[in-house]
């Protein structure tokens, strides 16, 4: 689908055109093959770049094809699962947002609690990459919160606590990169777009919090891992300790089971005459069973 939006200095609120204008921003979102081929025709864009921006695991990155700077960052739903891409053109007279879904974070450009005009649209992009910016780390924190969770109450853990974390892992391994390659992309918007010094010092400031951020997030694959690896000692002292349990118990009942087995034979055994000899048996039994459990415990077995 695509929506023609523009807002100018006298607009209270962003607009919608029934085509497109001067100065306007052409936002596509799912674009039909017809609407591809519409788009690369109307605006001279590079079909190649352009699909690359229903590609999920497209890369941040800049690119420039006859005059026209392309600029592929990497979006992330509110829930923490999933990243997607998004591409921002800059032409002559438009700037041009696609994707295969609506970023959520597009959401507050596209109902107006963001401020900003489609005519300035290097200040417009800025203002894309820092809200982007802003949403990616309110999911990392979320993120980060949970992990936290999970490694106090690492004892507690349950088999489909696992799973979640190793799906935040997965994630911010994916943030990781995400991370490093758009701090790339900052740095060369910087070489290659002609900004002014105040938008290249929020390009800095960009460049500064996503590092924040990558850390944040190998901080956390750090604590995940240690959360796993103390999670498997954990079920492997678990393990160790219930197999003691049963060899013991094992033992316990194999002393009895072999006494009783060797006078359950039908031929005749020593003290077979003695009235007692019941008794007799069975204190040898607990003599056995003492000596063994003095054993275990001299040795703190158990």
């Amino acid at each position: 689908m695509i929506t023609f939006l523009m807002r100018e200095h006298k607009d209270h609120e962003l607009k919608t055109l029934a085509g497109f204008e001067p100065e306007a921003w052409i936002h596509i979102t799912n674009p039909s093959e017809e609407e591809l081929v519409l788009v690369e025709k109307t605006y001279h864009l590079d079909r190649e770049l352009i699909e690359a921006a229903l590609d999920e695991n497209e890369l941040p990155r800049f690119d420039t094809y006859e005059q026209r700077n392309y600029i592929f960052i990497k979006t992330v739903n509110p829930e923490g699962t999933k990243l997607a891409t998004l591409l921002v053109a800059l032409g002559e007279n438009f700037i041009l947002t696609m994707s295969r879904e609506d970023p959520h974070f597009l959401r507050s450009f596209l109902n107006g609690t963001e401020h900003f005009l489609t005519a300035q649209k290097r200040k417009f992009l800025l203002k894309i990459l820092f809200v982007c910016n802003e949403e990616m780390e309110r999911t990392v924190v979320k993120v980060v919160r949970s992990v936290q969770r999970s490694r106090k109450a690492v004892e507690d853990l349950k088999e489909e606590d696992m799973s979640l974390l190793l799906g935040y892992e997965d994630f911010l391994n994916n943030l990781v990169s995400t991370y490093y390659y758009t701090n790339l992309l900052y740095l060369k918007l910087i070489r290659k777009v002609d900004f002014v010094e105040e938008d290249k010092a929020t390009l800095d400031d960009l460049i500064v919090e996503s590092t924040q951020g990558m850390n944040t997030c190998r901080t956390s694959l750090k604590t995940i891992s240690n959360v796993r690896d103390y999670h498997s000692v954990v079920l492997s002292n678990r393990l160790n300790r219930t197999i003691k349990v049963l060899t013991i118990f094992t033992i316990f009942i194999t002393i009895p089971a072999a006494i009783s087995g060797l006078y359950g034979m039908n031929v005749l055994l020593p003290g077979g005459s003695i009235e007692h000899a019941f008794w007799y048996v069975i204190g040898l039994i607990v003599t056995l069973w003492s000596c063994f459990f003095y054993y275990l415990k001299k040795k703190e077995i158990i």
